[in-house]
């Protein structure tokens, strides 16, 4: 999809593999709460959705996330988000909204060599608008991704879609460049 939502996707995705120090608690207990808040404005620069255009953007999202124990030493992340993100070129702008967007871990499992693979879910929709309100595409439904990762390098040795997109999936691509008319 976009720059952006890409960059958030893979912070939740190497977020939700990390593994807590200490002894296992007798039962569910939060061990963090944080914030997700983020703004920032600029230039797509190097090209836009395949196309050979430059149009600013400005991308703000709010939201919570929280890690548990689930009455093992594992930690659990639950993430709650709202992204609004615009795009404008030529004069005319869109708007992504997605305004409850959910990603946890799903499931755990330890495996024989030390390593965790972790089922993420994703939920949430989505509608772009044009510059008078109305859609013009839209996304919305759930997916699952399952990880494997390196505890102590904190990072995803592999990654895979092991429950694709359910719900509506239309081009957001190729509405903002019909709509720009590219």
């Amino acid at each position: 999809m976009f720059k952006k939502h890409a960059a958030v996707l893979a912070t939740a995705l190497l977020v939700s593999g990390l593994v807590a120090a200490g002894a296992a608690p007798a039962s569910a207990r939060v061990l963090d709460r944080y914030s997700l808040d983020y703004s920032e404005s600029g230039t797509v620069e190097g090209g836009f959705c395949g196309a050979d255009i430059e149009p600013t953007y400005t991308y703000d999202q709010t939201g919570t996330g929280v890690v548990r124990t689930r009455g093992d030493d594992i930690e659990w992340f639950h993430e709650r988000l709202r992204v609004v993100q615009t795009f404008t070129y030529n004069g005319l702008t869109v708007t992504d909204i997605q305004p409850n967007t959910l990603a946890k871990d799903h499931k755990i499992v330890v495996n024989d060599d030390g390593t965790l693979t972790i089922t993420v879910l994703f939920t949430g929709g989505g509608r772009l608008l044009d510059d008078d309100g109305r859609i013009i595409a839209k996304g919305s439904g759930q997916i699952r991704i399952r990880l494997v990762i390196d505890p102590d390098e904190e990072e995803p040795i592999s990654e895979e879609v092991v429950f694709g997109s359910t719900g509506t999936n239309d081009d957001y691509c190729a509405a903002i460049l019909d709509y720009w008319g590219v």
